[in-house]
């Protein structure tokens, strides 16, 4: 044990001589061990170690003896130990989070500000080979990039895990041989969660009528992941200083580079931006990123709105990131192919144009949100935009027409609404002012062959 976690210790470079850590101790067999090998090595590397017990209140008196328990070996070793009692159960709840991220967002907390505390440099956590199997399996069900595959990493930033490399099987021999006599968390052995059902039953499936080594073969297929992984991000990153330019709440990209990148260093600094704006990707899937790199293809105008109020949209030749705090005016416009069936996404609308037979039309009634056009009186090609200089509008039921701007006055629209007001327009001509009137140029007739449906199925006008 002592030989294999001194090898990872040095083949990841976790420790210098002198460093002060902070064990993150549970009472369960993995801390547990990870502390006495520390302990075993203190003297030869020279270490300061501390110790910090979360009492997360899951448990009842379970949890209470849990502390107690580590109170008294960390006595009995004369380590320095913290420990706090939190309800992570109720910060769950009003948050909304799992209890499982709930308690891990608390714990590393508790860690920080012991490590902080005490001037470590260092903070060591007892994930193990298992673990780590169990983190690739269950990305990899989630559908996860490489970002998931490559599982739990050795060294995070002043974050180690000296027990990457052992197995679970070998922590319970030790801590048996050692006698630690560890506390035994009941609900670990419980197939109630996803992880736990990975454990207890799908590998151990594995292991006997597949791979009887399947921990060493995911273990070494996660390095390689992570080792890969490393490499590509730093590629982004020098990609993504030259073709970025961060505003104070934006990012912009240049389209012309960006379409020279290969996709996979494309989505990373589509990531990079995203971190930049908001400060993580927390709450980000990769549907959201493969929505922006879909609008690579699209013209200016197209536009998606993504987590954490981040807007991604196409501006001529640049492709930009901007934290959306308030509804902005600039130049709508996306092309609409109005001659085949389609479904166009646009900032926070989804429009459905579908030609139809007219004689199969039975529901005329009055929806704002949908409107019937006569396909053979379009002459160009739809587009959904603002308004220009020199729009002309016949609303339905008059005869003649007049300029769009009057129609707004003579309708009270004020002002600093009339550049956000979507339209969809044939060239000049105003087909339908949306979620307020149709034109009498375009309405279906009795002479009416073909029409266009079109569909606002989301948006700002009927959410």
């Amino acid at each position: 044990m002592l030989s294999v976690v001194e090898e990872t210790i040095k083949k990841f470079n976790m420790l210098n001589y002198g460093d002060s850590v902070v064990i993150g101790l549970s009472g369960g067999p993995d801390s547990i061990c990870l502390l006495h090998v520390l302990m075993e090595l203190k003297e030869k590397w020279g270490l300061n170690i501390y110790a910090a017990h979360l009492n997360h209140q899951f448990r009842g008196k379970d949890a209470d003896e849990d502390a107690i328990y580590v109170e008294n070996i960390c006595k009995e070793w004369g380590i320095q130990i913290y420990v706090k009692t939190f309800n992570v159960p109720a910060y769950a709840e009003e948050k909304g989070l799992s209890s499982e991220e709930a308690g891990r967002e608390i714990r590393y907390k508790l860690f920080y500000e012991v490590a902080q505390k005490v001037n470590a440099n260092k903070i060591a956590i007892a994930h193990n080979m298992n673990d780590n199997a169990e983190t690739v399996l269950m990305n990899l069900f989630r559908g996860s990039g490489i970002e998931g595959l490559k599982g739990i990493e050795a060294v995070r930033d002043n974050i180690i895990r000296p027990l990457i490399n052992v197995r679970r099987d070998e922590i319970e021999y030790y801590c048996e041989e050692k006698k630690l006599n560890p506390r035994i968390d009941k609900t670990n052995l419980e197939p109630i969660y996803i992880r736990n059902r990975i454990r207890l039953e799908l590998i151990p499936y594995i292991e006997k009528h597949f791979n009887s080594n399947i921990m060493s073969t995911l273990q070494r297929f996660s390095e390689i992941v992570n080792m890969e992984n490393d490499f590509l991000n730093r590629e982004a990153e020098k990609l993504f200083l030259e073709i970025a330019i961060a505003g104070e709440n934006s990012i912009e990209y240049s389209i012309n580079k960006i379409k020279n990148i290969h996709p996979a260093l494309i989505r990373r600094i589509i990531r990079l931006g995203i971190e930049r704006l908001v400060g993580s990707l927390k709450g980000f899937e990769f549907r959201n990123i493969q929505a922006v790199l879909d609008l690579l293809g699209k013209t200016t105008g197209a536009a998606v709105i993504l987590p954490k109020n981040i807007k991604a949209y196409i501006s001529y030749d640049k492709l930009i990131l901007r934290i959306n705090t308030e509804r902005e005016h600039y130049k709508y416009y996306l092309e609409l192919e109005n001659d085949k069936d389609n479904m166009a996404e646009f900032l926070d609308c989804n429009i459905k144009l579908t030609t139809v037979d007219a004689s199969s039309i039975k529901d005329m009634k009055k929806d704002i949100y949908k409107v019937y056009i006569d396909k053979d009186k379009v002459k160009q090609k739809l587009v959904l935009r603002n308004r220009l200089e020199g729009d002309v509008f016949s609303p339905i039921g008059l005869k003649g027409s007049k300029k769009l701007k009057d129609y707004f006055i003579d309708e009270k629209i004020p002002k600093e609404e009339r550049d956000s007001i979507y339209l969809i327009a044939d060239g000049k001509e105003i087909v339908w002012v949306i979620g307020r009137r149709l034109s009498e140029k375009y309405k279906i007739t009795e002479y009416t062959k073909e029409a266009i449906m079109i569909n606002i199925i989301r948006g700002p006008y009927n959410e």
